[in-house]
């Protein structure tokens, strides 16, 4: 249910980040590799589960997350700052 709160979101963010001509080819790969997480996800975390425990395989989930936090803080340090183009057609002024 939360996903769906967000998900417009990061569609918006992914097609923004690219040219006009390049969005459809950008959210299709954002959403291959979102959906390829979702299934490794579920069976790496199955299997930790099975060798590890249920709270173990929760601590790995919680390291593995702060751990891709950190990581694209880092690649993403320094970078120039972009501003918003300006929007154009339905609802802008002519």
């Amino acid at each position: 249910a939360g996903t769906a709160l967000v998900y417009p979101t990061l569609i918006a963010a992914v097609a923004d980040a690219v040219q006009p001509l390049e969005r459809a080819p950008a959210v299709g790969v954002y959403r291959f590799w979102r959906d390829f997480g979702f299934v490794a996800g579920a069976l790496v975390s199955g299997l930790a589960a099975d060798a590890l425990g249920f709270g173990e395989a929760i601590a790995l989930v919680a390291v593995l997350t702060a751990a891709s936090g950190l990581w694209v803080a880092a690649a993403s340090w320094g970078l120039p700052e972009r501003s918003p183009e300006p929007m154009s057609g339905i609802g802008t002024p002519a």
